[in-house]
């Protein structure tokens, strides 16, 4: 819910209001990320004392960029700062719109790792896994093929037509 909530908030021109709703879909990855890999998470989980803002630190040997994505997030959406200081009115984007290849490519981003992190949750029930693969004794290693590569390459750099 959290991803179309930020989509949702994006469609309607709420840029900075997007990066927040962002920030808190890649905590809810990390935090999921670590239910998967860290045998004591989900007790601590469901006691309380797992700190979903300490989870991205853990996600981040599983799925390097989501550290600096998070940090990136936190810097310029939803930590208050100087870029809070500027009025923005709330308005439909148009093409040359600064905002819009930001957002469209986290968007992007967001959809790639929602499905890396579900592949990986569930990579023991994925008849042909395209990330992460079985190394024995119920380790699983991130390692896409050239091809994948390739994909996920063109994919999260493609311009689309928003």
């Amino acid at each position: 819910h959290a991803y179309l909530a930020s989509v949702e908030v994006a469609r309607h021109g709420y840029r900075r209001q997007y990066g927040i709703m962002a920030r808190s879909f890649i905590e809810t990855l990390a935090t999921v990320i670590v239910l998967a890999i860290r045998p004591t998470a989900l007790e601590e989980f469901h006691a309380g004392t797992l700190n979903s803002t300490k989870c991205v630190g853990w996600a981040k040997p599983v799925i390097a960029p989501i550290g600096i994505y998070y940090g990136m997030l936190s810097d310029h959406f939803t930590h208050t700062g100087v870029g809070h200081a500027s009025l923005e009115p709330l308005s439909s984007f148009k093409v040359n719109d600064e905002a819009l290849p930001f957002i469209t490519s986290s968007i992007r981003s967001n959809a790639w790792l929602l499905y890396v992190v579900a592949e990986l949750v569930y990579h023991d029930e994925i008849a042909a896994p395209r990330y992460w693969f079985a190394k024995g004794g119920g380790a699983v290693a991130y390692d896409p093929s050239d091809e994948e590569r390739t994909w996920m390459h063109e994919f999260l750099a493609s311009e689309g037509t928003e």
